[in-house]
């Protein structure tokens, strides 16, 4: 009968003492330990991960809501600086030729108010200030009263000549498309006249 090799790298239960038998057992002793500890670290750092996942998707969910807000503004922004930036050009313009300024505020004083300035231009050519007006009027009593706002005669008045362009009225528009040309008086004059 053959017997079978056994091959153990256990010391012989004949010899528990020898150095050899003494590492082995201490090395089998601790290395359950530290195999029981790793394990209660990897089950510790799976189960920490649905915390860590519900933190992530809690924050993503908060960038996605900031990152809305901002492009929300981002149009508001734009258009203010749009804005801001006409009001600095008109500044500029009322600073540089205040008499611009002044025959403009003089218009809008004059202006009732269901009449709206569709388009204004201003140019001055050999020293005279001449005003194009597009206007939409709703009613025609407020055009008849604007156009002889601008056309009485007196000291404070600025403008010169009206000339009327064109007035239209589209069918089923309840309004007018009016085009003015206005002269202004020169400076000099307007200082003569006082």
């Amino acid at each position: 009968m053959a017997y079978k090799k056994e091959i153990s790298l256990l010391p012989d239960k004949d010899n528990p003492n020898s150095l050899i038998g003494r590492i082995l057992n201490w090395v089998s002793n601790v290395g359950r330990y530290v195999i029981v500890f790793t394990e209660l670290i990897i089950i510790g750092i799976f189960f920490s991960r649905f915390t860590l996942d519900r933190t992530n998707s809690d924050l993503s969910e908060a960038v996605r809501q900031k990152r809305a807000m901002l492009n929300s503004t981002t149009e508001f922004e734009k258009d203010y600086g749009i804005l801001q930036s006409k009001v600095e050009a008109i500044k500029k313009f009322y600073s540089q030729d205040n008499d611009y300024g002044n025959k403009i505020v003089y218009l809008a004083d004059r202006t009732p108010s269901d009449i709206v300035y569709d388009n204004l231009s201003l140019k001055k050519t050999d020293g005279k200030l001449t005003a194009n007006l597009s206007l939409i009027v709703y009613n025609e009593n407020s055009l008849i009263d604007f156009i002889t706002n601008l056309s009485l005669e007196n000291e404070s008045n600025p403008v010169a000549s009206i000339d009327i362009k064109s007035i239209e009225k589209k069918s089923k528009e309840n309004k007018y498309d009016v085009t003015l040309q206005l002269d202004f008086k020169n400076s000099s004059q307007d200082a003569s006249q006082k």
